[in-house]
Parts: structure tokens; C-alpha cells; sequence
């Protein structure tokens, strides 16, 4: 893909902390690169996996380090109602009858 002012790229990579050095290792070089341009990577990761999450701090720290901005968003976990509410407007389902599904997906996530 090709980016450019009127069509920028946007780059969305999800559960980083299971990158494998090699994966890592190309972030950090299109991510760095100076001639790309009009790209704005988005990397998610969960920090409470702490031998992956090391690795890829490492990588943050040193792409901060080759002068590029970063900015960093903590998410926490949703509250059980948060996730009813998604549930029951995600089916279209009255909030009462998601209860049990929501209860469920908010326990194993």
C-alpha cells in the first residue's frame, strides 16, 4: 500500500506481545524509516505478559531514542455493564437478554 497527504495509511497491528524478534525488528525499521511518510502505525499490546512486554519495550524505547514521537494509551478493563451494553446494541437484543453472554465474554476476557 501507498500513502501519501489526501490518502494516509493507517497501520493497525493487535496482541504485539506475542511478536517474534524478526516481526519486532520490521516495525521498528518502517517505523523509523524517514521515507515513509503519512502512515500512522497503531500497535496493541497487553502489559501484564512480562517477558514478551519486555522485548517490546525495549523496541518502544528505541524508537523514541531514533527521534520519533510516541504516544502511549492505557486501557483498562471494561466494567461487566460496559460489556452488556456492547453485547446487547452489538445483537440488537434488549439489555436483560444479553445478561448471560455478556456475564460470560466479560469473565474470559
Amino acid at each position: 500500500a501507498t500513502s501519501c497527504q489526501q490518502r494516509p495509511l493507517v497501520l493497525f497491528l493487535d496482541d504485539l506481545q506475542w511478536a517474534d524478534e524478526t516481526s519486532l525488528d520490521v516495525i521498528r525499521m518502517m517505523v523509523t524509516d524517514p521515507d515513509i511518510q503519512y502512515c500512522l502505525f497503531i500497535g496493541v499490546y497487553r502489559d501484564n505478559q512480562s517477558s514478551a512486554t519486555t522485548r517490546l519495550k525495549k523496541l518502544l524505547y528505541g524508537i523514541q531514542e531514533q527521534g520519533v514521537s510516541l504516544m502511549s494509551i492505557r486501557v483498562g478493563p471494561m466494567e461487566k455493564e460496559w460489556v452488556n451494553t456492547f453485547v446487547s446494541e452489538t445483537l440488537c437484543l434488549p439489555p436483560r437478554l444479553c445478561l448471560s453472554l455478556s456475564t460470560m465474554i466479560h469473565n474470559k476476557t
